[in-house]
């Protein structure tokens, strides 16, 4: 998945480029980060509706208009003016305007945790991610037959070459 990141150029590669720079480890959990973090960049999904970032949960404000969707808590080494890193040390997870998971150890945990939720509640992939989501259910979990979206598939046949 890197190599497809950086083999991307224009402003999808700039965003991509930006967010391998800001990867300062080669950890297992930092990876799944950026990759979680880039998927929706490559597929023209929009990540600002569905990651959210607080300096706590109570913070309403930020998350009361997002229907599904992760927050990250606390503020990077930079201070509380500047976002989390891709690895907050902190996340929830958004249901409905409401933070209904907290303290979940890291990003991909959180995700992987709202995508059960996601089906054991029957509810819909939120549209400002359905490519992201898709590609993870039909290409990395091999879960559900349909035709894949002309984007999701393009990066499926990058990830096969």
């Amino acid at each position: 998945m890197l190599e497809v990141f950086k083999r991307k150029t224009g402003t999808i590669g700039q965003k991509l480029n930006q967010l391998v720079q800001e990867t300062k480890t080669t950890a297992p959990t930092d990876i799944r980060c950026l990759v979680l973090h880039g998927l929706p960049v490559i597929l023209g999904d929009d990540p600002g509706a569905f990651f959210r970032t607080s300096s706590d949960a109570t913070n309403e404000e930020v998350y009361a208009e997002t229907s599904v969707g992760i927050l990250s808590m606390g503020y990077s080494d930079e201070g509380p003016h500047h976002p989390p890193s891709l690895n907050p040390s902190a996340v929830g997870i958004i249901l409905e305007g409401t933070v209904v998971m907290t303290d979940i150890d890291n990003l991909p945990q959180a995700f992987y945790l709202l995508f059960g939720l996601i089906y054991a509640l029957h509810l819909d992939y939120p549209r400002c991610m359905k490519n992201t989501f898709t590609f993870i259910q039909q290409v990395l979990l091999n879960i559900g037959k349909e035709k894949l979206g002309a984007k999701v598939q393009t990066l499926k046949n990058q990830l096969m070459m």
